[in-house]
């Protein structure tokens, strides 16, 4: 693992540039499929940019609504950590990012976008959603890389052994479960499908798209998070946040898989 690509005096973390390795192939995939579902050039980069920044926003405040409990379960400790050390604390509150946070983000810069410029939504749902696991399979490589978003202690085929240089010192101690590599290989399974339909359906998915993958990820998701080893996502009882948002979306894929009334707003021609 390597965690770090060094540039001169400045030491970047992968993650990012994997990130953004992903996003940019999962733009280019909709750029590649403008046409078939009737968007113009200028339309996938604007919805893709409003969503962009929806994503980062939406990433960062779920990553802050999940430390929320562990402030007010001690509040006193907090307070006192905030007058020690100011941006040691707000890095603890801001300092990550969540997956569903950046999903729902992004669907809402684009549902912004199209807002704004009086365009059907769910065509712009429809191109992107492919995207969408081709660019958190790249995430997930990248927090392979960074050694973050790990896996619990794991001495099975294919455990992961860190390096001392790791963000977090403590990983190198045990053997891990390479929860990252499995999820993003998931994502390419889902991406490779998601591609299929998509060539298939053109304009008649209609939203489906969206709830074929939102539906998949949950399960996939929950399951996973039983074998991550880190609690800096945060839990609630027995479940993470995580597993807790893949409950709640439950209805929304459902609705979007089964509804009709996108599907009857879009023709063919």
């Amino acid at each position: 693992m390597h965690p770090y690509i060094e540039l001169g005096n400045l030491k970047l973390q992968l993650y990012y540039p994997m990130f953004f390795i992903g996003f940019a192939a999962a733009l280019l995939i909709s750029y590649a499929l403008r046409e078939r579902f009737g968007i113009g050039k200028k339309d996938i980069f604007g919805a893709g940019l409003f969503g962009l920044i929806g994503l980062f926003f939406g990433a960062k405040f779920f990553y802050f609504l999940s430390k929320l409990p562990e402030v007010f379960g001690d509040f006193c400790a907090f307070r006192t950590k905030l007058d020690a050390d100011f941006s040691g604390t707000m890095d603890y509150l801001l300092g990550g990012m969540v997956f569903y946070g950046g999903l729902l983000g992004f669907l809402f810069g684009m549902w912004i976008y199209a807002r704004r410029m009086g365009l059907n939504f769910m065509k712009f749902a429809d191109i992107a959603t492919p995207g969408f696991p081709l660019a958190h399979a790249f995430g997930r490589v990248g927090c392979f890389l960074n050694g973050c978003c790990y896996g619990v202690e794991y001495h099975g085929p294919l455990a992961v052994h860190y390096p001392a240089d790791t963000l977090d010192r403590e990983l190198c101690a045990v053997p891990r479960f390479p929860v990252q590599l499995i999820e993003a290989g998931l994502n390419i399974i889902c991406f490779t499908v998601l591609l299929y339909l998509a060539l298939k359906w053109n304009k008649k998915a209609c939203g489906r798209l969206l709830g074929i993958y939102l539906s998949y990820y949950i399960i996939v998701r929950f399951i996973l998070e039983f074998f991550r080893g880190d609690e800096i996502r945060g839990k609630v009882g027995i479940l993470s946040t995580s597993q807790i948002i893949s409950l709640l979306l439950i209805p929304a894929s459902v609705w979007l898989l089964v509804s009709r009334k996108g599907r009857e707003e879009h023709p063919d021609n």
